[in-house]
């Protein structure tokens, strides 16, 4: 599973511009159920500002899912799984689990 988990971390890495150059850096991350908050690579990321980035990516994937370009709709893919993968680790808190 961890290796899936990895594969989705590089790609929204890359989807927010950030590429391979990263990829050494990512460490293990951890989502407090009861804070909101996600711990990762050094960093607190409180429930307020992963509320802000699902919003962000749930809109952008609105404005691009309906453009008449091929590219638009790829990127649109990926500001999709950026939401969904948001989704699913605030999802998974909530039923008692941490990601790790």
């Amino acid at each position: 599973m961890s290796i899936g988990r990895e594969d989705l971390i590089h790609s929204l890495a890359k989807s927010m511009g950030v590429g391979d150059a990263q990829k050494s850096k990512i460490s293990s991350s951890k989502y407090n159920v009861d804070a909101g908050s996600l711990y990762c690579n050094g960093h607190v990321i409180s429930k307020s500002t992963i509320d802000q980035a699902k919003l962000y990516f749930t809109s952008q994937y609105r404005k691009l899912a309906v453009k008449d370009d091929e590219g638009a709709k790829d990127l649109a893919t990926l500001y999709e799984v950026a939401s969904e993968a948001i989704s699913i680790l605030t999802e998974s808190g909530n039923k008692g689990t941490n990601a790790t």
